[in-house]
């Protein structure tokens, strides 16, 4: 008897750790097309095709918006509309983000993947002259963007994108959603508020309740575009605009904890970009202060004839 026991015990596990090797390759290969989302439409590209949502009046010049990470152009519906009183303005969902596909290859999730793909969209949608707002990663997919396009992008802003690759305090799920094996068995609970609220408030300030539309942007993720887009060794954000040959802007949430404010600040400063600072904000200014918001980027994202 003890040993038909064994023998049961043994084979359970290696039925539980077949399912979860099976899990893992099902999760981490899944991938995704695009579709409209958020009132946006998508665009057939060269390369992944981009869910992109247009404000204002059409023409060459345009603001384009770009959003952080597991974020959507759901970040920008408190500006955008008025942004575009009097200009063009484009929100761009990034590759494997909101309604943007999400492709096999790990190479399109990164900064330099991305920036390359939201210039593509640029192009289908005759943009020539672009002021580039990027939200956090947006920000690194912005100032790549610059550096790769200089014929394009006149000006950026970037909001609370971390100036170098460790001004970061990621929570602890989402590290460990990326483990090998163990992390796609736990992105099975990543629709789950209960799971999830305590990270994705690290994006609000502590007071700012978590809105719905980041659960809906968390969830539009696969797991490549959750782990492959902050894979690897982040480039070094404020050395990268400090280089660029446009003006830049740094603006900054004053109790942001995900991209902590006083060591980012202090990077950013010592690279000559003093960030403003927007009183009450944490990690998505915009999101909790859109007036203030706009007040501090309106003077500078005004196309200059």
């Amino acid at each position: 008897m003890p040993g038909v026991r064994l023998r049961i015990a043994v084979a359970a596990l290696v039925a539980v750790i077949l399912a979860v090797l099976v899990n893992a390759y099902v999760v981490t290969s899944a991938t995704r097309a695009a579709e409209p989302f958020a009132g946006g439409r998508v665009l057939e590209l060269d390369g992944p095709d981009l869910n992109v949502r247009e404000y204002g009046p059409s023409g060459e010049r345009a603001i384009v918006l770009l959003h952080g990470y597991s974020a959507s152009i759901q970040w920008w519906e408190p500006v955008a509309a008025r942004l575009a009183r009097n200009q063009r303005v484009i929100a761009i969902d990034l590759v494997g983000h909101g309604g943007s596909e999400a492709p096999g290859e790990p190479r399109h999730f990164g900064a330099v993947g991305q920036a390359d793909a939201v210039h593509n969209a640029l192009t289908a949608l005759g943009v020539r002259h672009a002021i580039v707002v990027g939200h956090s990663m947006g920000g690194s997919v912005a100032s790549e963007l610059a550096a790769r396009h200089p014929e394009v992008v006149e000006r950026v802003v970037v909001s609370d994108t971390p100036a170098d690759g460790d001004l970061v305090s990621m929570p602890l799920l989402g590290k460990m959603v990326c483990w090998p094996v163990l992390g796609p068995a736990l992105d099975h609970f990543r629709s789950l508020p209960l799971i999830t609220r305590s990270s994705l408030q690290t994006g609000f300030a502590r007071d700012y309740a978590v809105p719905p539309f980041a659960y809906r942007s968390l969830e539009r993720l696969t797991y490549a575009g959750v782990c492959d887009s902050k894979a690897g060794p982040l480039a070094s954000v404020a050395n990268t605009l400090a280089g660029l040959d446009v003006p830049v802007l740094v603006v900054w949430g004053e109790t942001d904890v995900l991209t902590p404010t006083a060591p980012n600040v202090t990077r950013y400063g010592a690279a000559g970009m003093s960030p403003r600072i927007i009183a009450g904000a944490g990690h998505s200014p915009m999101v909790e202060k859109p007036d203030e918001f706009l007040s501090a980027i309106a003077d500078f994202v005004t196309f200059r004839s």
